[in-house]
This record gives C-alpha cells, sequence and structure tokens, in this order.
C-alpha cells in the first residue's frame, strides 16, 4: 500500500491529481504539511502526475526527496483525472482519504472541519461544497449545463457546488476499489455506493497558477460518456420517439385512406418521401446510439488497466 517500512498505515492520507500545476505543488505541499501537523503526525501525501506537460514530475521527485510522507507517481500517459484519483486511491493507506485538486482552489486549511464534521457527525464520506465558487462565469456555466444534461438524461443527480474536494473514510475507498468500469466519475461513484455521506461548506479560493484545462464543450463532451455509463434513458427516449412517430403514421395512412375512399385525390409522393428521409434519419441515430452502448461495453470487456504508472519517487515507495 506504499506504507513507511516498519511504520503503522497511517491515518490520513491525501490523494492529488497533477496537471498543469508545477509551480503550485511547493506552496501546496507546504500547506498541506501544515493542516495536517495539526492533525496527526501520521499521514501521507499521494501526488499523481497525469502525464503533465509541465515539470510537475521533476517537483514531485524534489518534494518526495526531502519529505518521507510523500509519494508521487508518474502515469506513461495522460489517463485522466478520475483514472489518476484511482491510482492515489489504490495506494492509500489511511483509515481516513482526502481527495482534492492540485491547483490550490480546494485549500488544505479546511482539512481540519472535513475531518471534525465527519466525525461528529459520523459519515463515511463528505464532500466540500463551494458555496461562493471562484472559477470564471465560462468554467461554472459550463459545470451548471453537464449538470443539468446529467440530471435531465437520467444520470445521478450531484450538487453542482460540490466536486471532488472532501474527506472519505476506508470502507469507502476501499469498496470504490472494486468498481474498475473504465468511465470514471469520482463523485457518482461515491453516491452510488450509498454510504453515509454529508456535505460542509468550505470557502473556495481563485487558482494561483495557469487556467483551468476544462472547457464548455470540453465538459458536455464528458457528459455523454457518464451518461452512457449511468443511464439508458437515451434508449428509453428512443422507443418512445419511434412509438410516437408510429403512432402519427398510422394516423397518416387512416387519413390517406379516408380521402381515397371519398374519391378525393391523394399526392402521396412527398409524404412518402419525407416520411422516408425521417425514419430513416432515426433508425441511423438509433443504430449510432446504441453502437455506442455496445462500445461501452466492448471497452469494460476488454478488462485492460484504468492507468499504468512509469514512476515513483519518495520513501514511502519502500515495500509497495
Amino acid at each position: 500500500m506504499g506504507t513507511l517500512p516498519g511504520h503503522a498505515a497511517p491515518s490520513l492520507s491525501v490523494v492529488v491529481p497533477v496537471y498543469g500545476c508545477a509551480e503550485c505543488l511547493p506552496e501546496l505541499h507546504r500547506r498541506l504539511t501544515a493542516a495536517l501537523s495539526d492533525l496527526t503526525t501520521d499521514y501521507q501525501l499521494i501526488f499523481v502526475n497525469d502525464h503533465s506537460p509541465d515539470a510537475s514530475w521533476a517537483v514531485l521527485q524534489q518534494l518526495a526527496a526531502h519529505d518521507p510522507h510523500v509519494l508521487g507517481l508518474n502515469l506513461s500517459r495522460n489517463f485522466g483525472q478520475h483514472a489518476a484519483l484511482t491510482a492515489g486511491l489504490d495506494r492509500a493507506a489511511g483509515e481516513w482519504v482526502v481527495v482534492m485538486d492540485c491547483d490550490l482552489q480546494d485549500r488544505p486549511e479546511e482539512i481540519p472541519r472535513l475531518y471534525a464534521y465527519a466525525r461528529e457527525q459520523q459519515l463515511d464520506a463528505v464532500f466540500a461544497r463551494r458555496v461562493a465558487r471562484q472559477d470564471k462565469a465560462s468554467k461554472q456555466l459550463g459545470g451548471r449545463l453537464f449538470h443539468g444534461l446529467l440530471r435531465w438524461l437520467g444520470g445521478p443527480a450531484q450538487d453542482p457546488a460540490s466536486g471532488n474536494f472532501g474527506i472519505f473514510h476506508r470502507r469507502v475507498v476501499a469498496a470504490l476499489g472494486q468498481l474498475r468500469e473504465p468511465t470514471r466519475a469520482f463523485p457518482l461513484q461515491v453516491h452510488w455506493l450509498g454510504f453515509r455521506r454529508g456535505a460542509l461548506d468550505v470557502e473556495h479560493a481563485a487558482r494561483a497558477q495557469g487556467r483551468s484545462s476544462y472547457r464548455v464543450g470540453q465538459l458536455l463532451r464528458m457528459a455523454f460518456p457518464v451518461v452512457l455509463a449511468y443511464s439508458d434513458k437515451p434508449l428509453r427516449l428512443l422507443v418512445k420517439m419511434g412509438t410516437t412517430l408510429a403512432g402519427v403514421a398510422l394516423l397518416g395512412a387512416l387519413y390517406l385512406t379516408v380521402r381515397a375512399l371519398l374519391g378525393q385525390a391523394v399526392s402521396g409522393v412527398a409524404v412518402v418521401l419525407s416520411s422516408l428521409w425521417l425514419l430513416g434519419g432515426l433508425l441511423l441515430a438509433a443504430l449510432g446510439l446504441v453502437g455506442l452502448y455496445v462500445a461501452r461495453t466492448f471497452d469494460g470487456v476488454k478488462n485492460r488497466p484504468l492507468y499504468v504508472v512509469r514512476d515513483e519517487a519518495g520513501p514511502a515507495t519502500a515495500g509497495s
């Protein structure tokens, strides 16, 4: 599990996916160390470099060389934030595990409050609720559209004010480790597990360096595979649409039949052609949607690893 040799498992682990924030990492490490030292000296900091294009891995190697609490994982390519989270969670050994971003918008100083709230309320999972988000308006709009689309298409409901930041008991992390589907959505997976969970309002900070890699279009593109993974509502909508069109077509056929029986002229060429185009387009859309579900199933049965670790850094790797 990546624990220090000769030591008990740390009571608290922090998992941080890293991408495009090399300049933030020393300050993040300093603030995490200060925040966690108030809780325990027995903690673990796991930084997962998701093939960041900057010098993040070099910075993590330096941090690991000087702090035995640090475990650095360097993925072989960019697997995505949620796969990087999974890599860190697989190595987390604490009784409680904190998940947070690397850009300092998730404030390390909130960790003691999250821990205290989870213990006081006897909760297994506590998400940090950002009551006053400091993101750009475009990112907030993308988030609202993402959650709105997911909710409308029947996916699991999620509070747009909450992200990945939170604290989770060992039993939650162990259960998450059993979920190995290729489409990863950390908060939705925690909700699906059904443990006792809550939310705590926290202060959200402005981004310290760089800019977010998520855009409105990218967030919406992310919503579609999540919907395919968590909902069959698109298929049910197609069934309803097909049934409705069949009913309309039947009524139209009855109408034309009555007109013909009454001796009225019926010109059905345009009607037939438009109907063929409409039905043909719907059939192609339906086949494409079913194909996407089949493709997701195919990705799952391949049983490929969710991530590949290229390098590790830190004394915490000993014995792992």
